[in-house]
């Protein structure tokens, strides 16, 4: 390319941006202007899911009975844990409770799941739920029943039969953590 090619090209290139910064009446955003865009983009979407699940759990509430929102939330957690790979992971050690705990400890922390008697206690620091986990601090009590399928699911995967989850407590109900009894 010689050299006044080259210059007649960049002056072209120069006025198409030139004309569509024009035409927009407007000039090319800065990368600030950009990053405050896409920052108030995400804060809709988290109000926006935030609100949605709250709808949801209140029209729950209001339209179904007990045993009908407990049992649909667990369904809701058994196929989280599916999708999320621990049932996946849990398959691994099958027949192993004890083993399986002892790799989740090394993972969690041993304060967080061990056995105690026939029992095997779970906890999270904090709500590991994506979809609320920074949402509103207070959800109906049976949103929580999500994370109880989510523990029977694992469970079961690993005993091969099934078992009782009990929920302690949650931090979406309150509580500074989320705890499990799990009985095989």
């Amino acid at each position: 390319m010689t050299r006044k090619e080259f210059f007649r090209r960049a002056t072209q290139a120069c006025l198409a941006c030139s004309s569509m910064a024009f035409l927009n009446g407007q000039e090319a955003p800065s990368q600030t202007e950009k990053n405050e865009k896409e920052r108030r983009a995400r804060e809709f979407e988290k109000r926006f899911k935030e609100a949605y699940i709250l709808t949801l759990m209140e029209n729950m509430e209001k339209q179904l009975e007990e045993k009908t929102r407990v049992k649909l939330m667990e369904e809701c957690g058994r196929a989280c844990a599916r999708r999320s790979g621990l049932a996946k992971f849990a398959e691994k050690y099958k027949g192993d409770i004890k083993k399986f705990v002892d790799i989740m400890a090394e993972k969690l922390g041993k304060e967080n799941i061990f056995i105690e008697g026939d029992m095997i206690h779970w906890c999270y620091p904090r709500c590991f739920c994506e979809l609320v986990a920074e949402g509103p601090v207070r959800l109906p009590d049976a949103y929580c029943n999500c994370s109880v399928g989510w523990v029977l699911e694992v469970f079961e995967t690993v005993t091969g039969k099934p078992v009782k989850v009990e929920l302690l407590q949650s931090v979406k109900r309150g509580a500074p953590s989320c705890q499990f009894l799990v009985r095989p």
